[in-house]
């Protein structure tokens, strides 16, 4: 099934497709508040989900479609090239990601062909792209991680107190000290992390395993 809202993109991909033996579209949808009950309906094995659509967004439908029972694989083809988007769309359940810009007849069988038997396709600019963000990731986040290791027992005590959501008053109570010691602590506790305020430091937490999301829900 297609999903797409522009016509000329999916009357375009079509005709490859309807080449394709083994390959039936067995329906379109130019949103995704269409395509949940298509999916439903129509049980394809792969879907082809743009992103940016009116209504319902591509990403929205793809984290209502892929919980359902007997979910199909769902391709994105997309002209979203950041690593933000593609990080989302995997996130929500997608099993492909194939910018647009580089769809060739050829690649576009491998990837439905990929996700169809249980795979995951990223196609190679997207790859690049996700290589480069993480190699560039690992330098700094090896540097967050020897700034952890370099606290002291009562500033990791701080540090993770605030990544809780705990507010100075509370933090004061817990440790026996003043609200205002708590203030004077954490402006230490900032520049020795590189950080500026509290989010940054709860974040800084997170990165670095102190914390894990599920305390901080």
């Amino acid at each position: 099934m297609i999903v797409d809202d522009h016509d000329f993109f999916r009357r375009s991909i079509l005709l490859p497709l309807e080449m394709e033996p083994a390959i039936e579209v067995v329906g379109a949808a130019t949103s995704g508040d269409q395509a949940i009950p298509l999916c439903r309906s129509l049980r394809p094995d792969v879907v082809l989900m743009d992103l940016n659509m009116p209504y319902l967004s591509g990403l929205a439908a793809i984290e209502r479609i892929a919980p359902q029972e007997s979910a199909p694989a769902i391709l994105v083809l997309t002209g979203a090239d950041d690593a933000e988007s593609v990080r989302r769309a995997f996130a929500a359940g997608a099993h492909g990601y194939l910018r647009k810009d580089m769809i060739t007849d050829e690649l576009l069988i491998s990837a439905i062909f990929t996700v169809a038997s249980g795979g995951v396709f990223v196609d190679p600019r997207t790859f690049a792209l996700l290589k480069i963000g993480f190699l560039r990731a690992q330098p700094r986040l090896a540097d967050e991680h020897r700034r952890l290791a370099e606290l002291l027992p009562e500033e990791r005590t701080l540090l993770r107190l605030v990544a809780l959501g705990h507010e100075n008053e509370q933090i004061g109570q817990e440790l026996a000290v003043t609200a205002k010691t708590i203030s004077n602590r954490l402006s230490q506790l900032y520049l020795r992390l590189g950080v500026g305020n509290r989010v940054q430091a709860a974040n800084f937490a997170l990165r670095t395993g102190l914390v894990a999301l599920d305390d901080t829900l």
